[in-house]
């Protein structure tokens, strides 16, 4: 585990990323209000509500897939079946001559069986126990009788071994100039931020600000904020909606190698204008100071 300080001092950097990129704009300061009316009746026209053929009733799970879609479900399923082949061909010289004569790895064929995976993996953040394997405890105290009869522990242990998201042979090297620590997951990110706009009919007042997602693993991209309620993750910036606090954009914040354009006008002014650029005009924005400017407001009126 990294240093807190460290990682404190990441942050400080990030920081003066924000800081350094100081706007070029020089705006024409005056004590009397220039055309200071905004028409506000365009902003009424949104509606905002959930978009689906949903039938009453439905459960959550159909609601999870409308996000999670087969699709994506499949393309994981081509994906960790390639990098078990992968991992294979590149130990085999390792378990042949110790006498192991047949892999063990069965490829997923269906993805009912992933469905039962991410079932087990969402049980799991909400039914927390200590180890993994406790899940499959003959203990009363311990066995999840859902998850045992979901899916053998061994299966389990052999898709949580190979499970991977992106493509194996898309994959690039650190020192490409294209890489960046969220890479990987680009495609599914897509699909779910397609996914998210898809079903959610536009809503006239939008909130953005920063999330954390908790972890506490080795990862480059880790930030430490104690003053945040979780105080140690992976940063995303968020543009939900600002009633229900529906998701409808999002990026994770990588340092200086993301995908934000950056330019003169600092990094808050990227972070909005990129999350808002597929809106049309007619929203309300809240943001707080680290994303205003006033270069930002005079591209939101324009």
């Amino acid at each position: 585990m990294s240093d807190p300080g460290d990682e404190t001092d990441e942050n400080k950097a990030n920081d003066e990323e924000a800081a350094n990129s100081a706007s070029t704009f020089k705006p024409s300061w005056t004590e009397q209000m220039v055309n200071g009316q905004i028409d506000l009746k365009q902003h009424q026209k949104y509606g905002g509500r959930p978009k689906h053929n949903l039938p009453v009733g439905s459960e959550a799970g159909d609601y999870f897939k409308m996000l999670f879609t087969n699709d994506m479900y499949e393309k994981i399923g081509e994906n960790t079946n390639k990098y078990a082949e992968f991992v294979k061909s590149a130990t085999i010289d390792k378990w042949e001559p110790i006498g192991i004569k047949k892999w063990r790895w069965k490829p997923i064929e269906d993805i009912e069986e992933l469905f039962s995976f991410i079932d087990i993996i969402l049980i799991m953040g909400i039914a927390k126990l200590p180890r993994i394997k406790d899940y499959w405890s003959s203990n009363p105290m311990l066995g999840n009788d859902k998850v045992k009869r979901t899916m053998a522990w061994d299966r389990f242990v052999d898709i949580y071994r190979f499970f991977h998201i992106s493509d194996r042979e898309n994959e690039v090297s650190p020192n490409d100039p294209s890489f960046y620590m969220m890479r990987k997951l680009d495609p599914f990110m897509s699909c779910l931020r397609s996914n998210f706009q898809m079903h959610f009919e536009s809503y006239p007042h939008f909130s953005l600000d920063e999330a954390m997602v908790k972890y506490k693993g080795r990862l480059g991209i880790v930030q430490y904020m104690p003053n945040k309620p979780v105080k140690r993750g992976i940063k995303v910036w968020a543009l939900c909606t600002s009633f229900f606090g529906y998701v409808y954009n999002f990026e994770p914040y990588c340092g200086k190698r993301d995908k934000l354009p950056r330019n003169d006008n600092g990094l808050g002014y990227s972070v909005v204008t990129f999350l808002t650029k597929n809106l049309s005009k007619g929203h309300h924005i809240y943001i707080d100071r680290f994303y205003t400017s006033v270069v930002l407001m005079k591209d939101f009126l324009r």
